[in-house]
């Protein structure tokens, strides 16, 4: 019930900010996902602990996922229906992939080892939308060509 709670929490206050920082929404609700299974993988033995870190990953789930879909819907305006297909498709192939992942690492280590691999593959993922941003933002402006 907690996880579903928060869940609802972060979509309602990531509607306030995301029509004025969409990128900054994006990289909170990823970063919050990572300290979440970052904390369970170092705490998730302790039940308030574990409560607290499941929490947060609730909180991120809804907001990831609207946050992404906002996004495409910039990408494909002329086209929303495809935009929010590509969107869905490949949210969903993200969760097969980490159940995938989770299958292969659940074998060779415990449940915090599956949430070891998750939280860095979330880090690395903020890193890639923190880098692509700063990227974006050096670029020179585009001159026109002379004639």
């Amino acid at each position: 019930m907690v996880f579903g709670v928060a869940c609802l929490a972060g979509v309602s206050i990531t509607g306030v900010f995301l029509d004025r920082f969409p990128h900054a929404a994006l990289v909170t609700a990823v970063a919050t996902q990572a300290v979440g299974m970052l904390g369970l993988y170092a705490f998730g033995a302790h039940p308030v602990a574990a409560v607290m870190f499941l929490t947060l990953m609730g909180g991120a789930l809804g907001p990831v996922f609207m946050t992404t879909q906002n996004a495409m819907l910039h990408c494909g305006p002329g086209r929303t229906d495809i935009a929010l297909a590509a969107n869905s498709g490949a949210y969903n192939a993200g969760i097969a992939a980490g159940a995938a992942l989770g299958a292969l690492i659940l074998p060779l280590a415990d449940v915090q080892g599956a949430f070891l691999a998750g939280g860095l593959l979330t880090v690395g993922s903020c890193a890639v939308l923190l880098g692509g941003h700063l990227l974006r933002g050096r670029r020179r402006p585009e001159r026109s060509a002379r004639r």
